[in-house]
């Protein structure tokens, strides 16, 4: 059976006014048994336990309490969406399974592998994999951010050949889609650029907008994998996408990635995290495939840990990605410093190098 990986928002399952909807879900549900008749093998990237559980949690009045409330409200709302889903898939003769994960999960590659090994068991018993971040354990320096890149690492994880992104708008549009002229792309090539688009606020109750759709995008149509972003606002919004009878589909490169490790290396990159290196180190990266040095770091940008993966930026542009040798306060302190001179700053360094070049994936395209 051909992979699919399905990531839903919250509106998509829940009210707006929180809570879950039982209507929504049971819908989500005949349609994955639908696709599984067709010969997909849906994975669902499922949102929406903290709006499932905020009802039952009082929210706080100080703006420092809101990342507890919001982790008590996913520890209540979880298994209750959970619930909603294992009554509607029995309803079906089905059954599913959780799968709850951190960034970390997905940067320890024995980690990365057993998630993989998981769900190759469960798609082998007929056994619905959802999956969802923990938000009850996430924090910004474990956090993936949003299901739209959670959704982007479990179609890597799994192989899948497409992803689908349920939102409200009906895919990629020139202009906010609430504007009368606002022009839809059916399709787009994997290698155009979206840097005209004007985009349209995220959704009042997910965490991502259009803006963190298409960063997932750029992730993965390199890798080889379509992706599909269309709106959940209508009937049987999966069959109707992959009918190609709405939304955008984002065509994935002809020439799939064959690394696997590159692969992973592609889609585990912290969105909000990189260094900016000078056009030396630029050249010295495009001509002689070497590691990065402190000495070639200008600006070190979020938060991140050793062993995460970030981004690599040269005058606003990604020219790569690679695991960082050191943590985000720690590059802070020896950026643009010779290696030489790293033992005076940070005691027993790591390395003498900020990304080892066995560790760093190269754009081709920069």
């Amino acid at each position: 059976m051909t992979r699919i990986v399905i990531k839903v928002g919250s509106l998509t399952v829940t009210d707006e006014s929180g809570g879950v909807s039982i209507e929504k879900i049971e819908k989500i549900v005949a349609e994955l048994m639908d696709l599984k008749a067709l010969g997909y093998f849906p994975i669902l990237v499922s949102s929406g336990a903290i709006n499932s559980g905020r009802g039952l949690i009082k929210k706080p009045d100080e703006k420092k309490m809101m990342i507890s409330y919001q982790q008590a409200a996913a520890a209540v709302g979880q298994p209750l969406l959970m619930k909603a889903y294992v009554d509607a898939l029995e309803k079906c003769g089905a059954h599913c399974a959780q799968i709850l994960v951190t960034h970390e999960d997905f940067k320890e590659r024995k980690r990365f592998l057993n998630i993989r090994n998981t769900i190759n068991q469960l798609v082998a018993n007929n056994i619905f994999p959802i999956v969802n971040e923990n938000d009850t354990v996430s924090f910004d320096e474990i956090t993936v951010g949003d299901n739209d890149q959670l959704a982007v690492m479990m179609a890597e994880a799994t192989d899948a050949e497409k992803l689908i992104l349920l939102t409200e708008a009906d895919g990629l549009y020139n202009k906010n889609p609430k504007e009368a002229d606002a022009v839809r792309f059916d399709v787009v090539d994997f290698k155009d650029d979206f840097s005209g688009v004007k985009f349209a606020a995220k959704t009042s109750v997910g965490r991502g907008g259009m803006d963190t759709k298409l960063k997932a995008v750029r992730k993965l149509t390199p890798l080889g994998v379509d992706v599909i972003i269309g709106t959940f606002l209508i009937e049987k919004p999966l069959t109707r996408l992959l009918e190609k009878k709405g939304g955008t589909l984002f065509k994935g490169n002809p020439e799939r990635q064959k690394s696997k490790r590159k692969s992973w290396l592609s889609t585990v990159v912290k969105n909000d995290a990189w260094v900016v290196v000078d056009d030396g180190c630029l050249k010295a990266l495009s001509d002689q495939n070497t590691s990065i040095l402190p000495i070639g770091i200008k600006k070190v940008h979020g938060i991140f840990k050793r062993g995460d993966v970030i981004q690599v930026k040269n005058k606003n542009r990604i020219v790569a990605v690679g695991i960082s040798e050191y943590d985000h306060r720690e590059l802070e302190l020896i950026k643009g410093k010779k290696s030489s001179e790293i033992g005076a700053v940070i005691e027993n360094p790591p390395s003498k190098v900020a990304i080892h070049k066995d560790n760093l994936l190269v754009k081709k395209d920069h």
